[in-house]
């Protein structure tokens, strides 16, 4: 990987505080680094760590040190950025609480998936997880009164194109007053239709609780489950963020992970390829070994040699920006492989 790649590995994990990379960046790197940040929904974590090595140790970025100054004040724009999508996750969390006590008081039962979830509590602080849109997870029999419900709340139904006429575990609604605002709900965690002959997660698959106000969500097992198959099954691994969330979660920051019942789900659900490819593989980007040893103590059945190949950190890293298409071909047959892990 280039220079400004493996330090987007290296920066993006919130817990990591020292960091012996071998490559230093000029100014242009750096700006790089962070745009790249930008597109892998980790910018806070990144810029939070730039900034300290820029005032405290320019040496260990940076070609020439004595510029640090000058980065640093290149970075405004990013910063401003950062700032804005702060401020639209603090309406989306609102929001996503306002619309789970809406469906709990019309008898419906669903949890926030990832989102503020993630962010509230498996990282250091809420601003090191943005978020861009809200989802729930609900029960199939409930889809006519979440329709009249999102309605009710003034949202209209938003229409996107999908491969498939039918058979998609989603729906989504937006609020005219309220730009940029999408929720998206679901009946199962996995929402194509073809993938979920091979992983299948419903509200009723995941170990659930009350939190402290009463509203219902996903265990500390099941926010690792949710991680794991929302990255595998959902986007192939296309955001160093999917990485993170599983690292987080994986280290227990939401609670000890219970991994009888873990082991339990993933066979019920078919999720044990997605698990496994997404414990290795996040071990390997970041070094990491709560993931690496939580792997083996699973021991799960899974093809490891061969993915191995396949799902690469730098296939992750290269999965946004103009080194895409380097790893379509990748991507696309880990899908086909989750098609039939079952």
């Amino acid at each position: 990987m280039k220079p400004e790649e493996e330090w987007l590995l290296a920066l993006a994990d919130s817990e990591r505080t020292k960091f012996d990379l071998a490559g230093r960046l000029d100014a242009r790197g750096v700006q790089l680094l962070c745009g790249s940040a930008n597109l892998h929904s980790v910018l806070p974590a990144v810029l939070q760590s730039v900034e300290r090595l820029l005032r405290e140790d320019p040496q260990v970025l940076l070609l020439e040190p004595k510029t640090a100054p000058e980065v640093s004040r290149a970075l405004a724009p990013l910063k401003n950025r950062l700032a804005e999508r702060a401020a639209m996750s603090l309406f989306l969390s609102a929001e996503s609480k306002r619309l789970v006590s809406e469906l709990a008081a019309a008898k419906v039962d669903a949890i926030i998936l990832k989102g503020i979830d993630f962010a509230t509590r498996i990282y250091a602080r809420p601003g090191l997880r943005t978020f861009g849109d809200i989802d729930l997870l609900i029960r199939p029999a409930d889809w006519e009164t979440v329709s009249t419900l999102m309605t009710r709340l003034g949202y209209e139904a938003h229409d996107t194109i999908l491969k498939y006429a039918d058979g998609y575990a989603e729906r989504s609604w937006q609020n005219p007053a309220m730009p940029g605002a999408t929720v998206e709900v679901h009946d199962n965690l996995v929402n194509s239709p073809s993938i979920r002959r091979g992983v299948s997660v419903r509200l009723e698959d995941l170990p659930l609780e009350r939190a402290p106000d009463r509203q219902l969500r996903a265990t500390s097992t099941g926010l690792l489950l949710i991680a794991a198959v929302h990255a595998a099954a959902s986007h192939s691994f296309e955001k160093v963020q999917h990485l993170c969330d599983i690292a987080q979660a994986a280290r227990g920051r939401a609670g000890a992970i219970d991994e009888k019942l873990l082991r339990e789900c993933a066979a019920k659900t078919g999720a044990g390829f997605s698990l496994a490819t997404a414990l290795d593989l996040t071990a390997r980007a970041f070094k990491d070994r709560s993931c690496e040893e939580l792997l083996a103590r699973l021991e799960l059945r899974w093809p490891r040699r061969c993915v191995r190949l396949l799902v690469t950190p730098a296939m992750v890293v290269r999965s946004q920006g103009n080194r895409r298409r380097w790893t379509t071909w990748r991507r696309r047959m880990l899908r086909q492989m989750l098609k039939t892990r079952r």
